[in-house]
Order: C-alpha cells, then sequence, then structure tokens
C-alpha cells in the first residue's frame, strides 16, 4: 500500500512540473464582406438586421432584405446599380459619388446575402394580376418597339378596368397605353435583373413610343420631371412628380392621373393638376388631340391632354 501511494504521488508530482497549459486561443470571427459598408450607409434605413426597420424616420418604410423581392432584380449586379443610381421618387439616393465600385459590389454582396434563396418561379408564378385595385410596379422596360431604348427605371399603372399606363421615370414621361393582361415579371426571382414583360395590347402609343419632355420655361429651356410619389385612389393609380429646371431647382409640381373615356374607340385623357412658382409652357405630342401647346400660369392649373387609339376610328 505504501509503495502504490508513494508512485501516485509521484506521478501527480511529475505531471505539475511541465509547462503550463497553453491558454485557448480566441478566434475573432471576420465580419462579413461588405457589412462594414452596409452599417455604415445602408443600416440606418434599412434596418440592422435588413428587416427594413429603419433608425431614422422616412416618409416610407423601407425595403426588408430579409423578405427578398428587390425592386430591379436581385442579382449582385442588379443591387450594384440600383446601389448605384438610387430610385428616383424614394428615399433610396444614389452612391456613385460615395461609395468606390468595390465597395458597391462588397454591399450588394451581403445584402444579396441576407436574402432568403428562392426557388425558380413558374411562368403562372410570375404573372401579376390587377384585381379590384390599381397595381403600381416600377422596373426595367423593354424597348416598346424595335429600334427604341430600353428604360432601366420604369412604371406600370394598371388599373381594374383593364387598361396599363406605361411611364419612363427617369424623366417623367407616359409612353403608352395598353388593354389585357397586365404584366409578367421576373426580376424577383432567382433570374434578377430582367425587365418587366407588359401583357396588354398597345391601343395607345404616345409619338411613336418616345415622346420628348412636355414643360418648358418661358424662354424654352426644358424642364425634368423628377419623380416624387405614386399613389392608389379608388380606381385609378397617380403620379406626382416635380418640374425642375438645369440648376435642379423646383419650378412645378405636377399630378397626373390617366383616365379611359367611353365610346366607339379609346380615348385617353391625360389629366394634370400643375402648382407653378413661374410660368411655364405644356408642349403636347404631335398625335395628341389638342393644341400644340398651353400656357401655364403662376398658381394651381388644370390642363387636359387626349389622346386617340392607334391607327383606328
Amino acid at each position: 500500500m505504501t509503495l502504490r501511494y508513494t508512485l501516485t504521488c509521484l506521478l501527480v508530482f511529475l505531471a505539475g512540473c511541465g509547462d503550463p497549459a497553453p491558454e485557448p486561443q480566441v478566434v475573432v470571427a471576420e465580419a462579413p464582406v461588405g457589412k462594414d459598408v452596409y452599417m455604415m450607409y445602408c443600416a440606418q434605413c434599412h434596418g440592422v438586421d435588413g428587416d427594413g426597420k429603419s433608425l431614422i424616420q422616412i416618409d416610407r418604410p423601407a425595403r426588408s432584405f430579409l423578405e427578398g423581392g428587390f425592386s430591379f432584380g436581385n442579382t449582385v449586379d442588379a443591387i450594384s446599380k440600383t446601389t448605384r443610381s438610387g430610385i428616383p421618387g424614394t428615399p433610396m439616393p444614389p452612391f456613385i459619388k460615395v461609395l468606390k465600385r468595390e465597395q458597391i459590389s462588397d454591399v450588394a454582396m451581403y445584402i444579396r446575402s441576407l436574402a432568403p434563396t428562392i426557388k425558380e418561379a413558374t411562368l403562372d408564378e410570375t404573372e401579376m394580376v390587377v384585381q379590384e385595385r390599381p397595381v403600381v410596379i416600377r422596373g426595367m422596360l423593354p424597348p416598346i418597339q424595335d429600334g427604341l431604348q430600353l428604360h432601366p427605371r420604369g412604371l406600370l399603372i394598371g388599373n381594374p378596368d383593364g387598361l396599363s399606363y406605361e411611364y419612363r421615370t427617369d424623366d417623367v414621361r407616359l409612353l403608352a397605353v395598353r388593354q389585357g393582361r397586365f404584366v409578367i415579371r421576373t426580376d424577383w426571382t432567382g433570374r434578377g435583373g430582367t425587365p418587366l414583360n407588359p401583357l396588354g395590347k398597345i391601343v395607345v402609343l404616345i409619338a411613336g413610343g418616345n415622346p420628348e419632355g412636355m414643360f418648358v420655361k418661358e424662354d424654352g429651356t426644358p424642364l425634368r420631371a423628377r419623380l416624387a410619389s405614386t399613389s392608389v385612389a379608388g380606381e385609378q393609380g397617380t403620379l406626382r412628380y416635380e418640374l425642375v429646371d438645369q440648376s435642379g431647382s423646383v419650378v412645378a409640381g405636377v399630378v397626373e392621373i390617366c383616365i379611359p373615356t367611353t365610346g366607339v374607340r379609346t380615348l385617353i385623357r391625360q389629366e394634370l393638376e400643375i402648382t407653378t412658382r413661374q410660368p411655364i409652357t405644356l408642349l403636347l405630342p404631335g398625335d395628341a388631340q389638342t393644341p400644340d401647346s398651353l400656357d401655364v400660369p403662376v398658381g394651381v392649373t388644370n390642363r387636359t391632354i387626349i389622346h386617340a387609339a392607334v391607327g383606328g376610328s
């Protein structure tokens, strides 16, 4: 018994004479690429976790990246383009002069990682259908006709009466009116960044699908129509935009609504409520059923442009 006890003590003693056990290493995980840029520039509106719960007061809820469904596609390239250019008419500003190209790419990768994995949608799942209320969507618009340009910033308003209105929104202009089914969009699936696919037949084509700007100052200087907001009231969708001069100063505000008339052929009344701080001139497309131009005095003025059906009576 004494020998066994002595050997046990000796082993314990020898075990304690070695080098002390190394301290456990603490491994600090690196932040995902792009997260630091996101936290600095994006989290205040889109939330720390990307859930759309903004840290500041903005005039509309920010997009939740956790839910997916990006405005102009959910690929890294599409998100990068949106980050660079912003979204006119919303609190989303352009970051092209704030962030480097590499930073924009990194933050787009991080934002994309927040979105859920989206299964490939079938054709039936990508068609949007207008029911009792108007539907307003934004996205890339394909060329209306051969030889015309694609519009990266576009908007479609679908009304319950079966008519839809196609606008470019970088400089707000009505391009066409369609009748029938509304639109197929695939840019909320894994294929991201694809144009919208309007389904209705064109019944009114404004100035061949490539109209000029409608507003100029008294001296003939063009005014740009900058989208401010869209809204839905009753059975019609409404646009609001500001007219800005070349210095960026706001000259006037416009509320626009398009209403179909009844009759043998399709006539579209483009109703404009214009609130202006200085006299301006409203120029009309050559195919409009109205004079070539209308003067708009200071104050609130209502003007109507009537468009006839394409090639018919």
